[in-house]
């Protein structure tokens, strides 16, 4: 034989191997027959080629191709790949279930009872395909409402616990918290209530302060030519007393000077009431006053923020402590190894 065929004869040996070793890497063995089956679903949630098919756990099989169909629903087609001497029903379900937290995949077969003949189904059948979530495929329906059913039950006991600190013991500091934020939410609707009748109140003041000094810069505008007239008087008073009679321009000098005086009256009778407004509040008179001045609301809301932050704290350092599925050894035992540290 020659060097060329035995070159030859290697490298399709070669390339038999190759693709049997990539067939079998993607689950599939192309020395072992197998029923092929297909399951269409809306999503298959990144399964890929490869993934394992099972039975209660054991292996019987893998997927051999994931197909995106060119449909409206873009619908995906599956085929999987069962051993030989598996058999299963017509209404068998294939329930892809995730087998981890790290995105693993797994075809489960789930089917009520085995089959028998014409029951069976046959290579290239269609089965139905059923995707379940991370949950559902960690725990079954009677499981997961037994959790839920505990969960409940912890979340009831905590709040009756709540119930009868701040209900049976007000001078605990979670029912001082409460007792305090009850207070300081009627001190805030209280103030508000007072704020809103101070306006109520003094809106006729601030009106008639508004109006006021509307009708002061009114005055102001209507005597713009006036004012004028009064600095140009002054600016010419020099020239005015060479030219004209002293006495006459004095005269209309102190006229001028008298109407703008009133024009100033005015104005300092509207400032003045709101000048009076303002330092009854600052003297804590009325109700805006008196809301001012009030430290109590101050320190109310100070406290409750420190005892809301040690709570926060607490939960932060010994999370377990609220955990409703903790037993109460458990909890006592991290409370020792609290103390200990």
């Amino acid at each position: 034989m020659s060097n060329e065929v035995k070159v030859g004869l290697l490298a399709v040996v070669a390339t038999v191997l190759s693709i049997w070793g990539f067939k079998f890497i993607m689950g599939k063995n192309l020395l072992v027959k197998s029923n092929t089956y297909k399951v269409y679903y809306p999503n298959v949630d990144r399964m890929q080629v490869g993934t394992l098919v099972v039975i209660n756990g054991v292996e019987v099989g893998s997927v051999a191709k994931v197909e995106l169909m060119n449909d409206v629903n873009r619908t995906v087609e599956v085929t999987i790949d069962l051993k030989r001497g598996v058999n299963i029903p017509k209404s068998t379900k294939a329930v892809i279930i995730s087998t981890g937290f790290m995105g693993g995949k797994a075809v489960v077969l789930e089917y009520d009872k085995p089959c028998n003949g014409d029951d069976c189904a046959q290579s290239g059948d269609t089965l139905q395909g059923e995707l379940r979530g991370l949950v559902g495929s960690m725990l079954s329906g009677e499981q997961l409402t037994g959790y839920m059913d505990i969960l409940k039950s912890g979340l009831e006991e905590i709040i009756d616990t709540l119930n009868r600190q701040v209900l049976n013991n007000p001078d605990s500091p979670l029912g001082k918290s409460v007792a305090n934020l009850d207070a300081t939410m009627a001190n805030l609707k209280s103030a508000t209530g007072q704020l809103d009748g101070l306006l109520r109140s003094s809106s006729g003041s601030i009106n008639g302060t508004l109006d006021n000094l509307d009708a002061i810069t009114g005055n102001l505008k209507n005597n713009n030519s006036k004012i004028n007239s009064i600095l140009n008087n002054a600016d010419s008073l020099s020239s005015q007393l060479v030219a004209a009679d002293l006495e006459q321009t004095l005269k209309e000098v102190n006229q001028a000077i008298a109407s703008l005086r009133t024009t100033l009256q005015s104005a300092d009778q509207a400032l003045g009431g709101v000048s009076d407004v303002v330092g009854k509040i600052k003297q804590g008179e009325g109700s805006l006053g008196k809301l001012m001045q009030d430290e109590e609301l101050y320190n109310n809301i100070k406290s409750l923020s420190e005892r809301a932050d040690s709570l926060v704290n607490d939960i932060q350092d010994r999370p377990y402590r609220y955990m409703p599925l903790k037993s109460r050894r458990k909890v006592l035992k991290y409370d020792a190894k609290d103390a200990g540290n």
